[in-house]
Protein backbone atom coordinates (compact mmCIF):
# COMPACT_ATOMS: atom_id res chain seq x y z
CA UNK A 1 0.00 0.00 0.00
CA UNK A 2 2.78 2.42 0.57
CA UNK A 3 3.16 4.72 -1.66
CA UNK A 4 6.43 6.71 -0.87
CA UNK A 5 8.94 4.32 -3.11
CA UNK A 6 11.14 6.94 -4.28
CA UNK A 7 11.72 8.03 -0.67
CA UNK A 8 12.08 6.94 3.71
CA UNK A 9 9.28 6.58 5.70
CA UNK A 10 8.92 8.75 8.80
CA UNK A 11 8.74 6.87 12.14
CA UNK A 12 7.69 8.88 15.09
CA UNK A 13 7.94 7.80 18.22
CA UNK A 14 6.94 9.37 21.25
CA UNK A 15 7.64 7.77 24.65
CA UNK A 16 5.09 9.90 27.43
CA UNK A 17 6.53 11.51 30.25
CA UNK A 18 10.35 10.28 30.02
CA UNK A 19 12.34 12.69 31.73
CA UNK A 20 16.16 13.24 30.54
CA UNK A 21 16.85 11.93 33.96
CA UNK A 22 15.03 8.42 32.63
CA UNK A 23 17.70 8.33 29.50
CA UNK A 24 20.18 7.27 31.94
CA UNK A 25 18.65 4.26 33.20
CA UNK A 26 17.64 3.67 29.20
CA UNK A 27 20.99 3.90 28.00
CA UNK A 28 21.47 1.07 30.36
CA UNK A 29 18.82 -1.10 28.84
CA UNK A 30 19.70 -2.89 25.28
CA UNK A 31 17.40 -1.42 22.75
CA UNK A 32 17.02 1.95 23.60
CA UNK A 33 21.63 1.96 23.84
CA UNK A 34 20.87 0.05 20.35
CA UNK A 35 19.09 2.78 18.81
CA UNK A 36 20.96 5.62 20.64
CA UNK A 37 23.86 4.00 19.01
CA UNK A 38 22.70 3.98 15.32
CA UNK A 39 21.84 8.39 15.79
CA UNK A 40 21.91 11.25 17.47
CA UNK A 41 20.49 11.89 20.81
CA UNK A 42 19.56 15.13 22.31
CA UNK A 43 19.34 15.98 26.18
CA UNK A 44 18.23 18.51 28.34
CA UNK A 45 16.13 19.44 25.92
CA UNK A 46 13.00 21.85 27.25
CA UNK A 47 9.21 20.51 26.37
CA UNK A 48 7.08 23.77 25.52
CA UNK A 49 4.98 25.61 28.21
CA UNK A 50 2.06 24.19 28.92
CA UNK A 51 3.86 21.12 29.26
CA UNK A 52 0.69 18.43 28.98
CA UNK A 53 0.51 16.24 26.41
CA UNK A 54 -2.45 17.65 23.72
CA UNK A 55 -0.53 20.94 23.65
CA UNK A 56 3.11 19.26 23.62
CA UNK A 57 1.86 16.80 20.86
CA UNK A 58 -0.31 19.19 18.92
CA UNK A 59 3.12 21.52 18.75
CA UNK A 60 5.24 18.51 17.29
CA UNK A 61 2.46 17.74 14.87
CA UNK A 62 2.33 21.44 13.53
CA UNK A 63 5.70 23.24 14.36
CA UNK A 64 4.34 25.80 16.24
CA UNK A 65 3.79 26.90 19.40
CA UNK A 66 -0.09 26.44 21.04
CA UNK A 67 -0.48 30.54 20.52
CA UNK A 68 -0.18 29.10 16.57
CA UNK A 69 -2.38 26.03 16.38
CA UNK A 70 -4.77 27.42 19.30
CA UNK A 71 -4.90 24.10 21.58
CA UNK A 72 -4.73 25.12 25.16
CA UNK A 73 -4.17 22.69 27.59
CA UNK A 74 -5.77 18.61 27.31
CA UNK A 75 -9.22 19.55 28.45
CA UNK A 76 -11.75 22.70 27.77
CA UNK A 77 -13.15 23.26 31.72
CA UNK A 78 -16.36 24.80 32.77
CA UNK A 79 -15.97 25.68 36.12
CA UNK A 80 -19.97 26.14 36.16
CA UNK A 81 -20.54 22.26 35.87
CA UNK A 82 -17.10 21.27 37.07
CA UNK A 83 -16.50 19.38 34.47
CA UNK A 84 -13.50 19.05 31.49
CA UNK A 85 -14.20 18.13 27.71
CA UNK A 86 -10.70 16.51 26.00
CA UNK A 87 -9.48 18.66 23.41
CA UNK A 88 -9.24 15.60 21.14
CA UNK A 89 -10.74 16.15 17.59
CA UNK A 90 -8.50 17.61 14.88
CA UNK A 91 -11.19 20.82 14.04
CA UNK A 92 -9.87 22.35 17.01
CA UNK A 93 -6.42 22.54 15.54
CA UNK A 94 -6.02 26.12 13.78
CA UNK A 95 -3.40 25.56 11.46
CA UNK A 96 -2.13 22.23 9.16
CA UNK A 97 -0.82 19.23 10.98
CA UNK A 98 1.69 16.82 10.15
CA UNK A 99 -0.81 14.02 9.36
CA UNK A 100 -2.83 16.44 6.97
CA UNK A 101 0.19 17.20 5.39
CA UNK A 102 1.34 13.88 4.61
CA UNK A 103 -2.50 13.05 2.98
CA UNK A 104 -2.07 15.91 1.12
CA UNK A 105 1.59 14.99 -0.20
CA UNK A 106 -0.64 11.61 -0.74
CA UNK A 107 1.28 9.55 1.38
CA UNK A 108 -0.17 6.39 3.49
CA UNK A 109 -0.07 7.57 7.39
CA UNK A 110 -0.26 5.53 10.55
CA UNK A 111 -1.31 6.57 13.98
CA UNK A 112 -1.70 4.99 16.90
CA UNK A 113 -2.73 6.66 19.88
CA UNK A 114 -1.50 9.79 18.88
CA UNK A 115 -3.46 12.54 20.92
CA UNK A 116 -5.78 14.50 18.87
CA UNK A 117 -6.19 12.58 15.41
CA UNK A 118 -9.46 11.91 15.66
CA UNK A 119 -11.14 13.64 12.65
CA UNK A 120 -7.61 13.39 10.52
CA UNK A 121 -7.82 11.49 7.22
CA UNK A 122 -5.12 8.60 8.51
CA UNK A 123 -4.93 4.98 6.45
CA UNK A 124 -4.16 2.99 9.55
CA UNK A 125 -5.10 4.84 12.91
CA UNK A 126 -5.73 3.84 16.47
CA UNK A 127 -7.69 6.78 17.44
CA UNK A 128 -7.15 8.11 21.36
CA UNK A 129 -10.69 8.46 22.45
CA UNK A 130 -10.48 10.27 25.98
CA UNK A 131 -13.20 11.45 28.34
CA UNK A 132 -15.52 10.98 30.68
CA UNK A 133 -18.17 9.46 28.60
CA UNK A 134 -19.40 5.77 29.04
CA UNK A 135 -17.22 3.35 27.84
CA UNK A 136 -20.32 2.75 25.62
CA UNK A 137 -19.98 6.29 23.55
CA UNK A 138 -16.03 6.02 24.04
CA UNK A 139 -16.35 2.64 21.97
CA UNK A 140 -18.81 3.59 19.27
CA UNK A 141 -16.48 7.04 18.72
CA UNK A 142 -13.23 4.44 19.08
CA UNK A 143 -14.53 2.66 16.13
CA UNK A 144 -16.28 5.65 14.19
CA UNK A 145 -12.26 7.42 14.19
CA UNK A 146 -9.77 4.49 13.61
CA UNK A 147 -9.42 2.51 11.05
CA UNK A 148 -11.01 -0.25 13.10
CA UNK A 149 -11.50 -3.00 9.87
CA UNK A 150 -8.29 -2.60 8.88
CA UNK A 151 -6.62 -2.92 12.24
CA UNK A 152 -8.64 -5.93 13.11
CA UNK A 153 -6.79 -8.43 12.14
CA UNK A 154 -3.95 -7.18 14.16
CA UNK A 155 -6.24 -7.31 17.51
CA UNK A 156 -6.96 -10.64 17.37
CA UNK A 157 -3.68 -11.63 16.36
CA UNK A 158 -1.97 -9.36 19.44
CA UNK A 159 -4.52 -10.22 21.52
CA UNK A 160 -3.17 -12.56 24.23
CA UNK A 161 -0.02 -10.52 24.40
CA UNK A 162 -1.91 -7.69 25.65
CA UNK A 163 -3.82 -9.04 28.40
CA UNK A 164 -5.90 -6.22 29.07
CA UNK A 165 -7.26 -2.66 27.63
CA UNK A 166 -5.17 -0.82 30.51
CA UNK A 167 -2.26 1.46 29.01
CA UNK A 168 0.06 -2.17 29.15
CA UNK A 169 -2.21 -3.13 27.07
CA UNK A 170 -2.39 -0.67 24.37
CA UNK A 171 1.38 -0.08 24.23
CA UNK A 172 1.82 -4.03 23.70
CA UNK A 173 -0.80 -3.40 20.90
CA UNK A 174 0.60 -0.40 19.27
CA UNK A 175 4.49 -2.29 19.36
CA UNK A 176 3.19 -5.65 17.65
CA UNK A 177 1.05 -4.04 14.99
CA UNK A 178 3.39 -1.25 14.10
CA UNK A 179 6.29 -3.73 13.85
CA UNK A 180 4.43 -5.67 11.14
CA UNK A 181 3.06 -2.57 9.41
CA UNK A 182 6.79 -1.34 9.19
CA UNK A 183 8.26 -4.60 8.08
CA UNK A 184 6.06 -5.27 5.15
CA UNK A 185 6.36 -0.96 4.74
CA UNK A 186 2.63 -0.80 4.69
CA UNK A 187 2.99 3.18 5.49
CA UNK A 188 4.92 6.49 4.89
CA UNK A 189 4.55 8.06 8.01
CA UNK A 190 4.30 6.26 11.48
CA UNK A 191 3.39 8.90 14.39
CA UNK A 192 3.16 6.15 17.37
CA UNK A 193 2.94 7.12 21.17
CA UNK A 194 3.20 4.88 24.62
CA UNK A 195 1.39 5.97 26.96
CA UNK A 196 2.36 3.42 29.75
CA UNK A 197 4.94 5.66 31.69
CA UNK A 198 3.13 8.64 32.22
CA UNK A 199 0.02 6.48 33.46
CA UNK A 200 2.40 5.23 36.42
CA UNK A 201 4.64 8.41 37.08
CA UNK A 202 1.10 9.59 37.81
CA UNK A 203 -0.35 7.00 40.05
CA UNK A 204 3.30 5.51 41.81
CA UNK A 205 5.37 8.56 41.45
CA UNK A 206 8.45 9.32 39.32
CA UNK A 207 10.50 7.17 41.08
CA UNK A 208 8.95 4.03 42.02
CA UNK A 209 9.23 0.57 41.02
CA UNK A 210 6.42 0.14 39.26
CA UNK A 211 7.68 3.27 36.80
CA UNK A 212 11.05 1.54 36.81
CA UNK A 213 9.57 -1.78 35.47
CA UNK A 214 7.30 0.24 33.08
CA UNK A 215 10.49 2.09 31.51
CA UNK A 216 12.07 -1.63 30.86
CA UNK A 217 9.03 -2.31 29.18
CA UNK A 218 9.39 0.43 27.23
CA UNK A 219 12.29 -0.42 26.36
CA UNK A 220 11.45 -4.36 25.35
CA UNK A 221 8.59 -2.58 23.28
CA UNK A 222 10.99 -0.15 21.40
CA UNK A 223 13.08 -3.98 20.86
CA UNK A 224 9.81 -5.17 19.14
CA UNK A 225 9.36 -2.13 16.65
CA UNK A 226 13.53 -2.51 16.26
CA UNK A 227 12.33 -5.65 14.64
CA UNK A 228 10.35 -4.10 11.90
CA UNK A 229 12.79 -1.48 11.55
CA UNK A 230 15.58 -4.10 11.10
CA UNK A 231 13.10 -6.26 8.52
CA UNK A 232 12.23 -3.33 6.58
CA UNK A 233 15.76 -2.29 5.84
CA UNK A 234 16.75 -5.48 5.07
CA UNK A 235 13.97 -5.31 2.20
CA UNK A 236 15.30 -2.53 0.77
CA UNK A 237 18.80 -3.64 0.41
CA UNK A 238 20.41 -2.09 3.39
CA UNK A 239 22.28 -4.17 6.36
CA UNK A 240 20.82 -3.13 9.79
CA UNK A 241 24.57 -3.75 11.54
CA UNK A 242 25.49 -1.16 9.84
CA UNK A 243 22.83 1.25 11.15
CA UNK A 244 19.87 2.63 9.48
CA UNK A 245 19.92 3.95 5.39
CA UNK A 246 16.56 3.28 4.60
CA UNK A 247 14.32 4.80 7.03
CA UNK A 248 14.50 8.04 9.18
CA UNK A 249 13.27 7.95 12.72
CA UNK A 250 12.26 10.45 15.79
CA UNK A 251 11.77 9.01 19.40
CA UNK A 252 11.07 12.01 21.65
CA UNK A 253 9.07 12.67 25.12
CA UNK A 254 6.43 15.36 25.53
CA UNK A 255 7.11 16.52 28.92
CA UNK A 256 9.25 15.47 32.35
CA UNK A 257 7.12 14.61 35.63
CA UNK A 258 7.62 15.95 39.08
CA UNK A 259 6.43 14.21 42.01
CA UNK A 260 3.50 15.48 43.91
CA UNK A 261 2.77 15.68 48.19
CA UNK A 262 0.09 18.06 48.46
CA UNK A 263 -2.72 19.78 45.88
CA UNK A 264 -3.79 23.42 45.91
CA UNK A 265 -7.33 23.82 44.65
CA UNK A 266 -7.74 27.55 43.16
CA UNK A 267 -11.21 27.51 42.70
CA UNK A 268 -11.88 26.49 46.32
CA UNK A 269 -10.62 28.90 47.86
CA UNK A 270 -12.21 31.85 45.69
CA UNK A 271 -15.43 29.91 46.61
CA UNK A 272 -14.13 30.22 50.79
CA UNK A 273 -13.05 34.09 49.71
CA UNK A 274 -16.86 34.86 48.27
CA UNK A 275 -15.54 35.49 44.92
CA UNK A 276 -18.68 33.93 42.51
CA UNK A 277 -17.19 31.92 39.05
CA UNK A 278 -19.19 34.94 37.03
CA UNK A 279 -16.48 37.52 38.72
CA UNK A 280 -12.87 35.14 38.09
CA UNK A 281 -12.20 31.22 37.85
CA UNK A 282 -8.92 29.16 37.46
CA UNK A 283 -8.20 26.36 34.89
CA UNK A 284 -6.01 23.88 36.34
CA UNK A 285 -3.55 22.31 34.49
CA UNK A 286 -1.41 20.85 37.30
CA UNK A 287 2.03 22.80 37.46
CA UNK A 288 0.12 25.48 36.97
CA UNK A 289 -3.28 27.63 37.03
CA UNK A 290 -4.77 30.20 34.35
CA UNK A 291 -7.25 33.16 36.04
CA UNK A 292 -10.37 34.22 33.89
CA UNK A 293 -11.83 37.31 35.38
CA UNK A 294 -15.63 38.65 33.63
CA UNK A 295 -14.53 41.61 31.25
CA UNK A 296 -17.88 43.40 33.19
CA UNK A 297 -16.44 43.17 36.47
CA UNK A 298 -17.49 45.59 39.08
CA UNK A 299 -14.74 47.86 41.03
CA UNK A 300 -16.00 46.51 43.98
CA UNK A 301 -15.53 42.64 42.81
CA UNK A 302 -11.94 44.07 41.58
CA UNK A 303 -11.13 45.18 44.72
CA UNK A 304 -11.85 41.28 46.59
CA UNK A 305 -9.94 39.16 43.64
CA UNK A 306 -7.15 41.50 43.89
CA UNK A 307 -7.11 41.25 47.84
CA UNK A 308 -7.64 37.06 46.90
CA UNK A 309 -4.60 37.41 44.44
CA UNK A 310 -2.08 38.95 46.77
CA UNK A 311 -2.61 36.41 49.40
CA UNK A 312 -2.98 33.46 46.84
CA UNK A 313 0.68 34.34 45.53
CA UNK A 314 2.07 34.26 48.84
CA UNK A 315 0.36 31.34 49.84
CA UNK A 316 2.64 27.77 50.34
CA UNK A 317 3.65 26.20 47.01
CA UNK A 318 2.85 29.03 44.58
CA UNK A 319 5.98 29.79 43.42
CA UNK A 320 5.28 33.01 41.00
CA UNK A 321 3.47 34.32 38.99
CA UNK A 322 3.67 33.52 35.15
CA UNK A 323 5.19 35.97 32.41
CA UNK A 324 3.62 37.79 30.25
CA UNK A 325 5.33 35.13 27.59
CA UNK A 326 4.73 32.35 28.90
CA UNK A 327 1.26 33.94 28.74
CA UNK A 328 1.15 34.37 25.18
CA UNK A 329 3.06 31.64 23.81
CA UNK A 330 0.71 28.98 25.95
CA UNK A 331 -2.29 30.41 24.20
CA UNK A 332 -3.78 31.41 27.06
CA UNK A 333 -4.69 34.86 26.38
CA UNK A 334 -6.64 33.89 23.30
CA UNK A 335 -7.93 31.18 25.67
CA UNK A 336 -9.51 34.02 27.41
CA UNK A 337 -6.60 33.81 30.33
CA UNK A 338 -5.05 37.29 31.48
CA UNK A 339 -3.56 36.00 34.56
CA UNK A 340 -1.52 32.48 35.54
CA UNK A 341 0.80 31.31 38.65
CA UNK A 342 3.08 28.00 38.41
CA UNK A 343 3.18 25.91 41.76
CA UNK A 344 6.44 24.87 43.60
CA UNK A 345 8.04 21.78 43.20
CA UNK A 346 5.71 18.85 45.34
CA UNK A 347 2.40 20.62 44.94
CA UNK A 348 -0.41 20.71 42.30
CA UNK A 349 -3.05 23.13 41.46
CA UNK A 350 -5.96 20.49 40.65
CA UNK A 351 -6.22 16.98 41.40
CA UNK A 352 -3.78 15.33 43.67
CA UNK A 353 -1.53 12.50 42.04
CA UNK A 354 1.90 11.14 43.47
CA UNK A 355 3.54 12.59 39.82
CA UNK A 356 2.32 15.31 37.78
CA UNK A 357 3.10 18.08 34.98
CA UNK A 358 2.31 21.30 33.41
CA UNK A 359 5.01 22.91 35.19
CA UNK A 360 6.84 25.76 34.01
CA UNK A 361 10.40 25.13 32.02
CA UNK A 362 12.61 26.65 34.36
CA UNK A 363 12.10 24.06 37.15
CA UNK A 364 14.79 21.64 37.98
CA UNK A 365 15.51 18.70 36.42
CA UNK A 366 12.32 18.94 34.23
CA UNK A 367 14.01 18.54 30.64
CA UNK A 368 13.16 15.68 27.92
CA UNK A 369 15.02 14.15 24.93
CA UNK A 370 14.96 13.58 22.00
CA UNK A 371 16.93 10.80 19.41
CA UNK A 372 17.60 11.45 15.03
CA UNK A 373 18.40 8.30 13.35
CA UNK A 374 18.82 8.20 9.82
CA UNK A 375 20.35 9.78 6.76
CA UNK A 376 17.16 11.97 5.95
CA UNK A 377 18.17 13.73 9.88
CA UNK A 378 21.76 13.09 10.70
CA UNK A 379 25.16 12.29 9.21
CA UNK A 380 27.36 9.25 9.24
CA UNK A 381 29.83 11.47 11.75
CA UNK A 382 26.99 11.96 14.21
CA UNK A 383 25.78 8.33 14.65
CA UNK A 384 26.22 7.36 18.59
CA UNK A 385 26.55 11.11 19.65
CA UNK A 386 25.30 13.11 22.44
CA UNK A 387 24.36 16.87 22.46
CA UNK A 388 22.44 19.15 24.77
CA UNK A 389 19.62 21.69 25.02
CA UNK A 390 17.08 22.82 22.17
CA UNK A 391 13.18 22.53 22.44
CA UNK A 392 11.05 19.69 21.42
CA UNK A 393 9.73 21.87 18.76
CA UNK A 394 12.31 21.07 16.90
CA UNK A 395 11.10 17.14 16.27
CA UNK A 396 8.01 18.85 14.79
CA UNK A 397 9.96 20.97 12.62
CA UNK A 398 12.29 18.16 10.84
CA UNK A 399 9.47 15.33 10.81
CA UNK A 400 7.47 18.19 8.59
CA UNK A 401 10.61 19.17 6.33
CA UNK A 402 10.82 15.36 5.69
CA UNK A 403 7.14 15.05 5.04
CA UNK A 404 7.13 18.52 2.58
CA UNK A 405 10.46 17.57 0.62
CA UNK A 406 9.01 14.05 -0.12
CA UNK A 407 9.17 12.63 -3.51
CA UNK A 408 6.42 10.35 -4.51
CA UNK A 409 7.09 10.21 -8.05
CA UNK A 410 9.03 7.30 -8.29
Amino acid sequence: MRKNRSGRPLIMISLDAISDSDINYLLTLPNFRKLASWGLLHRKVDSIFISNTYPVHTSISTGVMPSEHGLFDNVIYDPFKNSEKWRAHKKLIKVKTLPERAHDKGLVTCAMMYPCTPGEKISYHLAEVPGTESMFFRGMKFVHYSSTFRLCPKFFRYMRKCKSFNYFGIDTFIAYSSRDLIANEKADLYMLHLQDTDHQKHHTGTDSETTKKSIEYDDKLLGVMIEGIEEAERKAGGDPEKGIEHLDLLIFSDHSCMNVHTAISPNKLLTEKGISFSTAWFQTVNGACFLHINENISSSEKESLDSFLQSFSEMPGVRRKLTDEELRESGAIDAGFSMGFTAQSGYTFGAIKKGQHGYTLDNDDYKIFYLEIGPGLITSEQKGTTTEGGCILEVGKKAIELVESTDISG
